[in-house]
């Protein structure tokens, strides 16, 4: 198991990125700083300095996948030279020629090749993008919690894209032969990714891992927690500080007030209490019923909480 987790709040914007860190052996959860700001560099870079103490797992809360519907697509594109995998077809998108990043506006002039769009405001302007394919680019996990379609970047409330698509393009340039990182679960099962001094990239998503941190009794349903409303978080951030794991594990939360302050900090730091629970009492991270190691990839902490299940409000 890994002996650090970085947690990362992603964004499109580096400036409203957050990073910590929960170290098992030490029990203790920190804000990580970085002399500029956060980019996937910065992040292996830490990983890099904590891998001496053991294999170091880096979760960040973008999409790495695509739906089942869109990678038909993308065979059928291909033709005989088609992709093993997620990975593999992202590493060989890396043409100065190619379109694939572009947003595109018009419905009508949607192609695979290019598929991030923005959202036209009117009605049906999401179903104008999203009925080009079966399942709506949104992949099983997606679909149970009402996540937005991956590709979306702007022009309705919730979209991920532009975060997503950021990490992809800093993301692709380190998919060397050579690259000192795998991702989960495309390049294998996550217990069988750690070594000594491994680095794990995988994805996560803060909706998942509050019920983990924060509920006594796993598993569970997810917990609904209005992250914007600071009054959530406060609440939230006494749960935390008061549940029985905590308590009895000994745990170093850190300071809490900069989560009650900052959504960024709040996402990032309840994720990295999340996946030290799990470690610390030996709870699944996984679970095998989500894992898709060609196309639509996993969340982490789906051991502990059915995203089936009706989710309860904090």
């Amino acid at each position: 198991m890994c002996a650090n987790f970085i947690s990362a709040d992603w964004s499109k914007n580096p400036t409203n990125r957050s990073v910590y860190v929960a170290d098992i052996e030490k029990r203790s959860i920190w804000k990580a700083s970085t002399t500029e700001f956060w980019n996937l560099k910065a992040l292996l870079e830490l990983a890099n300095t904590l891998r001496q103490s053991g294999p170091v797992l880096i979760g960040v809360d973008v999409v790495l996948g695509v739906s089942n519907g869109y990678w038909r697509m993308v065979l059928e594109k291909c033709g005989q030279h088609q992709p093993k995998n997620f990975v593999h077809w992202l590493r060989n998108i890396d043409d100065p020629d190619s379109n694939f990043f572009d947003t595109n506006k018009d419905p009508s002039k949607w192609h695979v090749d290019e598929p991030w769009f923005h959202v036209p405001g009117r009605k049906g302007g999401l179903t104008s993008f999203t009925k080009k394919v079966s399942d709506g680019f949104r992949r099983r996990i997606d679909r149970e919690t009402g996540a937005k379609p991956v590709f979306a970047v702007s022009g309705i409330p919730g979209v991920v894209g532009a975060g997503t698509r950021s990490f992809w393009l800093e993301l692709i340039s380190t998919l060397t032969c050579d690259r000192e990182f795998t991702i989960w679960p495309f390049e294998n099962d996550l217990s069988n990714l750690f070594h000594q001094d491994a680095v794990v990239l995988c994805e996560t998503y803060p909706g998942i891992a509050y019920a983990t941190a924060l509920v006594d009794e796993l598993p569970t349903c997810r917990l609904i927690v209005n992250k914007t409303k600071k009054e959530q978080r406060e609440e939230a951030c006494e749960r935390l500080e008061t549940a029985n794991w905590v308590a009895s594990n000994k745990i170093g939360l850190g300071d809490l007030d900069a989560l009650i302050g900052s959504e960024d900090d709040f996402d990032a730091h309840l994720t990295a209490a999340a996946v030290m629970r799990c470690v610390i009492e030996r709870l699944p991270l996984t679970s095998q019923y989500w894992d898709d190691p060609i196309a639509e990839g996993s969340m982490l902490l789906l051991g502990t909480v059915d995203p089936t299940l009706r989710g309860r409000i904090l």
